[in-house]
């Protein structure tokens, strides 16, 4: 099972640590406030922290941990090195993954992480741990004052760093991977509600179409097709393509011209030849799920020629 940010990551460790009675945490940055939420049994009895003085002046581990480690009898190391995070039940299991013991790692808003379990930890990776706790210091009475007067008489200049959030483009909706995997809806939701998937690439796909299209969970059949059938008709990538064909002299598209016309506007890098195109039934879908989404567009295969998808208002 793997363990996600604002769904059950923080609850994941948690559990390990309440299931373990003998916890080493390795964490670069720590938050006493979240240290609190998840050590409730007071499991933990050894912390590896990297306490640089830059983390320290910049807020992001607590110099109150160590406050907190005498108070709950937890042996506090330092060690500037690492960047790890996870927590050890000096055995052979491990929760570990990319969150820091902060709000932001395990907490539900934050960083986006991921942690998982390993149960059968080799001598290895036993030894390697273990070489951790050796090679770091103990943080006693004389070092944490030391520490603390070097972060209390450090003065901080005022940066003011620009804000670039992450946000989508135009042309990040015009990837290939911006079309709809799943040949069939009824089939996307089967899988969305529980049911096994034949094969992994059926999974892939279904996956890939919930995370694209954004669908909530446990939404019954109805509000689950009307979510999608919203998030897709509004898609830029999917409007732009039936503006093509409405622009056409028959408002029409054969296979060719729509195998063309993704050639030409998909902003994947090297742009997908048509063969592979094909060979990943992309078109096949997508006149499916436009049709299916759109009471005024058909497609049919007229004589012997290629499927042609058509525009046509329903009075």
């Amino acid at each position: 099972m793997l363990y996600k940010s604002g769904n059950n990551l923080e609850q994941g460790a948690l559990y390990f640590i309440e299931e373990n009675e003998h916890i080493i945490l390795f964490s670069a940055y720590i938050k006493v406030r979240e240290l609190e939420k998840i050590n409730k049994l007071g499991h933990i009895q050894q912390i590896v922290v990297r306490w640089e003085i830059k983390d320290l002046c910049l807020g992001v581990s607590d110099l109150e941990l160590y406050q907190y480690c005498k108070e709950n009898n937890i042996k506090l190391f330092r060690n500037t090195r690492i960047h790890l995070k996870a927590f050890w039940n000096q055995r052979t299991s491990l929760f570990f993954g990319s969150a820091n013991v902060t709000n932001r790692g395990l907490g539900e808003k934050g960083n986006l992480e991921l942690n998982g379990i390993q149960e059968n930890m080799s001598f290895d990776d036993i030894l390697y741990l273990n070489s951790i706790i050796a090679q770091s210091e103990y943080v006693t009475d004389k070092l944490f004052q030391e520490l603390k007067a070097l972060v209390n008489q450090t003065i901080l200049p005022t940066i003011i760093y620009p804000e670039v959030p992450t946000e989508k483009k135009e042309m990040d909706y015009f990837l290939l991977s911006q079309l709809p995997m799943t040949r069939n809806v009824g089939q996307l939701f089967n899988i969305y509600n529980g049911s096994p998937a034949i094969n992994e690439e059926e999974m892939s796909c279904a996956a890939h179409d919930i995370a694209l299209y954004e669908i909530p969970s446990k939404l019954d059949y109805e509000k689950f097709e009307a979510h999608l059938m919203h998030q897709f008709n509004q898609h830029p990538f999917i409007i732009a393509f039936k503006e093509h064909i409405k622009n056409q002299y028959h408002q029409s598209l054969n296979y060719g011209g729509v195998v063309q016309w993704i050639v030409e506007n998909t902003t994947t890098v090297p742009t997908p030849l048509k063969w592979e195109i094909k060979e990943q039934q992309i078109v096949n879908t997508l006149y499916d799920w436009v049709v299916l989404f759109d009471k005024d567009f058909g497609w049919s295969i007229p004589g012997n020629r290629s499927q042609v998808i058509q525009y046509y208002k329903i009075s």
